[in-house]
């Protein structure tokens, strides 16, 4: 027979040892010493966690920092979180500030407040309408930004990358306007040292190298060489140093 998990809850000022339980939930100022397994940890307050973190569900509406490893299969943020060791998990939803010591690895990460990771993050799928600094390589199979503010990254490595102005499509009329001038006014824009993929569309884009095999330029970007295999399409309102044909 397998052993019963009981669920904790700390609504003042308290802590709990480290083990394996079945929700945690932390209103007030908690923490928790040592590793914890679970299925439920909820922070609505300001928690701690000093040891390896591995729950299934994880959301925080509140402050939170976690010592070392973070790994779930959903993780929610949006408060303000701290992890001082790698994050795995399987989905990834941020619409707070989330930082991030080291990697990340994930199959989705949604960001629409403000990431900070100090490593890589790799993901099957990364959106994302806020901003972040990367400090590493952000490689997905997918990357769709829609930069809400200022995104820096070492590099970006996909099959396909889309980063464009919200609005710049897939939005018409008086809507459309608006969200063009919300983007101009945010400053919205992703600067990066190199944009590698297969399939690559950029607006409000700083490189210094983009390289692939069908590219195009849309406006308001600077990219000091292009090197492509296919095609490659440049916008009037942009900038290219040198483009290749490879």
């Amino acid at each position: 027979m397998s052993e019963e998990r009981k669920s904790v809850s700390i609504s003042g000022a308290g802590s709990i040892a480290g083990g394996s339980y079945s929700r945690v939930s932390i209103s007030g100022a908690g923490k928790v010493s040592g590793d914890l397994y679970a299925e439920e940890l909820r922070m609505s307050g300001a928690g701690r966690v000093s040891g390896h973190c591995e729950v299934v569900h994880l959301s925080i509406s509140g402050t939170a920092k976690f010592e070392k490893a973070v790994v779930a299969d959903e993780m929610k943020v949006s408060g303000v979180v701290k992890v001082d060791g790698p994050v795995k998990v399987k989905e990834l939803k941020c619409s707070g500030t989330f930082r991030a010591s080291e990697n990340i690895s994930s199959e989705y990460v949604k960001v629409s407040g403000q990431l900070y990771v100090g490593g890589d993050v790799e993901a099957e799928i990364f959106r994302a309408s806020g901003g972040f600094d990367i400090r590493g390589l952000l490689s997905a199979d997918r990357i769709e930004i829609h930069p809400g503010g200022r995104c820096r990254v070492k590099e970006i490595g996909g099959a396909r990358i889309d980063i464009r102005r919200y609005g710049s499509r897939d939005h018409a009329g008086l809507f459309n306007s608006l969200l063009r001038a919300l983007s101009s006014a945010w400053g919205g824009e992703v600067e990066t040292e190199l944009i590698e993929g297969d399939e690559i569309y950029l607006e409000n884009t700083r490189a210094d190298v983009v390289r692939g095999k069908q590219i195009e330029i849309g406006p308001h970007c600077k990219i000091g060489l292009i090197e492509y295999s296919e095609s490659l399409e440049v916008h009037e309102d942009s900038v290219v140093g040198k483009q290749t044909k490879i």
